[in-house]
């Protein structure tokens, strides 16, 4: 008997233990589901957005009483260089030059040498070097649209090496002179030539690296201010432009500095300077310059005591303006009508805003102190001799030289 009520409650506690276990097991299937719903709603589910809102309605001013635009506060145009380009491209040109040579006793014309000039005019008056045109026999020009034209020099400046050119040709595309008074450094460039004299209307661009700087050439007593530029420049570019983005000249390609390792430092004739000579040369056939009648010579290549810049007067002309009013040897001149010169070149840049005749006011320092004179420009003569001895000329504290310029490499004004 207790051995059959001991089986009976065994099997009674099977069955409750069966029951446990599908219970457990739906319990672990609903929250098995919970957890993978809720992995869904995180993972897959759509964003909800929030119902759009109705636009606000924005209450508008009639046509006719809409202020007008301020000019000052518009952003500044900004024109494509390509369209540029293109469109000042024409007015760019080859200029070559030919000699008579000799050979075996019959003389025959041959190219010498080849260079860039630029159309200033739509009837054929064309800006370029005077160094590409020197001791020509003959002169063409290639429009690279119309072919070639025999030139006829109007005028050339050994000075600032320019020289204006004319063919017989009109309604040709020409460019206009900018201002290059008003560069800035960093400002975006191009220049345009014939390098090489194979590679017609070659285009390269860059930016202003300097304005106002200061170049003496090897056996020349003159100097201008230059404007640099690391747009690439090379042999046959001399004599083309150098454009801003307005597609005006700011500079005429003159010569780049060919050292070992030295890279991107081409120099430019100001536009200003172009400006006056090509008139003169049209209305002259030459430039007329105004003097003082002075050799002169950096300041700070003799000393550092005060000015700390300007140009030294070397030596006086006789029955010159200058010593009409009574500049002396000694003096250094600073500035001309309230406009600082610190160097030579900014003197002959001063000068020739002027013309023979014209009064301008000179500001200089005698002994430490700045004094005033007002001169009357005298015209420089071709040529003209002072008697000069550099050692006259010793002061207590020399200075150093700047531009790598010896003391006594003196300039006539």
């Amino acid at each position: 008997m207790e051995h059959n009520n001991y089986y009976k409650k065994s099997n009674r506690g099977g069955f409750w233990s069966v029951i446990g276990y599908l219970a457990f097991g739906l319990l672990g299937i609903l929250v098995g589901a919970a957890l993978v719903y809720g992995l869904f709603v995180f993972f897959l589910a759509p964003e909800v957005t929030e119902p759009p809102v109705a636009e606000e309605e924005v209450e508008t001013i009639p046509e006719e009483e809409a202020a007008e635009p301020d000019p000052e506060l518009q952003p500044a145009a900004s024109p494509c260089i390509i369209e540029v380009i293109e469109e000042i491209m024409p007015a760019v040109v080859g200029v070559s030059r030919q000699v008579f040579v000799n050979r075996f006793g019959e003389e025959s014309l041959e190219p010498a040498e080849s260079g860039s000039g630029v159309i200033i005019s739509s009837d054929g008056y064309i800006i370029t070097n005077h160094h590409v045109i020197e001791g020509a026999d003959s002169i063409s020009i290639l429009l690279p649209d119309k072919g070639r034209y025999d030139a006829e020099v109007v005028g050339e400046d050994t000075l600032t090496d320019l020289a204006l050119l004319k063919i017989d040709e009109t309604g040709l595309t020409a460019m206009s002179l900018g201002d290059s008074d008003q560069l800035r450094v960093g400002e975006t460039v191009a220049a345009i030539g014939n390098p090489l004299g194979y590679f017609q209307q070659t285009v390269t661009a860059g930016i202003i690296s300097a304005v106002d700087r200061q170049v003496r050439f090897p056996g020349s007593d003159f100097a201008y201010s230059f404007v640099q530029t690391d747009a690439l420049v090379n042999p046959g570019n001399s004599g083309g432009p150098l454009v801003n983005l307005d597609g005006e000249i700011i500079g005429i390609n003159t010569a780049k500095i060919s050292l070992l390792g030295v890279e991107g430092i081409g120099l430019s004739i100001p536009s200003n300077t172009v400006n006056r000579v090509a008139d003169d040369l049209l209305e002259h056939g030459r430039v007329i310059r105004p003097h003082l009648g002075v050799v002169i010579d950096d300041w700070p290549l003799y000393s550092e005591v005060e000015p700390d810049k300007g140009v030294l007067i070397l030596e006086i002309a006789p029955d010159s303006p200058a010593e009409e009013v009574g500049l002396l040897a000694g003096d250094v001149i600073v500035a001309m009508d309230d406009r600082e010169i610190q160097y030579i070149a900014q003197l002959f840049d001063r000068l020739l805003e002027y013309y023979p005749g014209d009064n301008t006011v000179v500001s200089f320092y005698r002994d430490g102190d700045r004094r005033e004179v007002e001169v009357v420009l005298g015209e420089r003569p071709e040529e003209w001799e002072v008697e000069l001895d550099p050692e006259d000329f010793e002061f207590e504290e020399p200075g150093e030289d700047p531009d790598n310029d010896a003391p006594g490499d003196e300039t006539e004004e």
